[in-house]
């Protein structure tokens, strides 16, 4: 029988750890992408991830970080399809050429259903469109 268990003068020979030795950080590799307005952005990291600081004031002083923000005192721009509405209040639908009721976000023929007008759409995140139209 064969043991990957040291031996006991292997175990005295070896020398003590040193717990307050520093050690070697692992390298990060991080790929980032930003972009309002049109603009994109990506900007790849790699090297430990203490340096990651340091990288980000480097692309700030260059004005990197200035393009991807949106100025001061202006909102940044809702995504595509994010109309701002208070919750359970109904949306007009658009029409297309056929005169049929389209959803405004997914341009897709809404479906009538047992409580009114839906869209059939889902997303990436596997959920249906939530609109409620009014009719």
């Amino acid at each position: 029988m064969t043991t990957t268990m040291p031996s006991r003068a292997a175990i005295d020979a070896a020398g003590d750890l040193d717990f307050n030795a520093t050690r070697s950080e692992k390298q990060a590799n991080i790929s980032l992408t930003a972009g309002p307005a049109g603009i994109t952005v990506t900007v790849e990291w790699t090297g430990p991830l203490s340096g990651i600081p340091a990288a980000i004031e480097r692309l700030r002083a260059a004005g990197v970080l200035e393009l991807v923000t949106p100025p001061k005192g202006t909102a940044a721009a809702a995504p595509y399809g994010a109309t701002p509405r208070k919750a359970g209040e109904k949306v007009s639908p658009e029409w297309n050429g056929a005169g049929e009721a389209m959803c405004p976000v997914h341009k897709r023929i809404l479906k009538q259903g047992k409580w009114g007008m839906y869209c059939s759409a889902k997303g990436e995140d596997e959920t249906y469109c939530n609109l409620k139209f009014a009719e």
